[in-house]
C-alpha cells in the first residue's frame, strides 16, 4: 500500500495540545501521510507561536484564515490536498499507532471506516461506536468525526459551513452520506483517543444550540427524514398486524391489567 493519507486538523488556540496530536500522527506505522493544519484565526499568542515549530517539516502544511469555524477550515484542507484518503483529527485528539495501516487494509470499497474511541480528560471511558441504520442516524450520532474517509467521496459532499457557529457539522456530514447511500464499515477496534474538555466547543456551543442545529439539518435533509419516517411507520404497522404480535399481546393482556390494579392501590 502506498496511498497518501491526509490528516485534516482544524486549529484554534490549541497550543497546549497540538504537539501531542502531531506526535501521535508521526508515530504511525504507516509512512505515507501528510498533515494539513488549518489555523482558524487563533487569538492566543502562544498557540500562534507553537505552529512555527512545525514549519520546517515537509509533511506538515499550515494554512491560516480568518476565524470562521471547523467546517470551513476542514473544507479548505480537503480542497487543497491530493491524498486518496482523509482522516479528520481535532487538534487535541490522538490516533493509535496501527490505525492507518489497519484502516487502509480493511476499508475495501467502502467510503468511511470507523471504530471505537477512548475518551480521556474530563472523563475516561471507551466509547463503543455502532453502524446505524438510516433511521438510527437521524436519532443520534454514533460515529466520531475521527475516521478514515475516501477523498473522492468527501470532495463531493464537504462539511456544511452553515453549521460553523452552531455545531453538529460532523453529524450532518454522516446524515448527508447516508441519504445518498454511501457505504460505511465499522470495526470493534480502538482506533482513536478523543479528548473531552469541560470547556470544549461541544459543551460551549453545540449543546446550547442543538435545537437550532437539528432544525437546520432536518430541513436540509427533509426528503430523507420523511422517507425514513414513512419506512419506520410501515414497519411498525406490519409488526402490529403480524399474527404473532397479536397472540403475544393477548397473552400479556391479563398481566398488564393486574399491574394497573396494583398501581392504583
Amino acid at each position: 500500500m502506498n496511498h497518501l493519507v491526509s490528516f485534516i486538523v482544524p486549529y484554534f488556540n490549541a497550543g497546549e495540545t497540538i504537539q501531542e496530536t502531531i506526535d501521535s500522527i508521526f508515530n504511525q506505522s504507516y509512512p505515507h501521510f501528510d498533515v494539513w493544519i488549518i489555523n482558524d484565526g487563533s487569538t492566543d499568542q502562544f498557540s500562534i507561536e507553537k505552529l512555527k515549530n512545525f514549519e520546517g517539516n515537509e509533511k506538515i502544511h499550515i494554512l491560516h484564515q480568518e476565524n470562521t469555524g471547523p467546517s470551513t477550515a476542514r473544507n479548505r484542507g480537503i480542497s487543497i490536498s491530493e491524498a486518496a484518503f482523509f482522516v479528520f483529527l481535532d487538534s487535541d485528539d490522538l490516533i493509535e499507532k496501527e490505525t492507518l495501516i489497519f484502516s487502509l487494509e480493511n476499508i475495501g470499497d467502502n467510503d468511511v471506516l470507523f471504530g471505537d474511541c477512548f475518551y480521556f480528560g474530563a472523563k475516561n471511558s471507551i466509547k463503543k461506536q455502532v453502524l446505524p441504520s438510516k433511521a438510527q442516524i437521524l436519532i443520534n450520532n454514533p460515529i466520531a468525526v475521527c475516521s478514515l474517509t475516501r477523498a473522492s467521496t468527501i470532495k463531493q459532499i464537504l462539511f456544511d459551513p452553515s453549521l460553523d457557529k452552531i455545531g453538529l457539522e460532523d453529524w450532518e456530514l454522516w446524515i448527508h452520506l447516508f441519504s445518498l447511500d454511501y457505504k460505511f464499515i465499522y470495526f470493534n477496534k480502538l482506533l482513536f483517543k478523543v479528548r473531552v474538555l469541560d470547556n470544549s466547543r461541544t459543551f460551549q456551543v453545540a449543546n446550547k444550540k442543538i435545537k437550532i442545529a437539528l432544525s437546520y439539518i432536518f430541513k436540509k435533509h427533509s426528503d430523507f427524514v420523511y422517507e425514513q419516517y414513512i419506512s419506520t411507520y410501515i414497519e411498525k404497522k406490519e409488526i402490529v398486524n403480524n399474527i404473532d404480535y397479536k397472540i403475544g399481546k393477548s397473552i400479556l393482556y391479563p398481566y398488564r391489567k393486574i399491574k394497573k390494579i396494583i398501581r392504583k392501590k
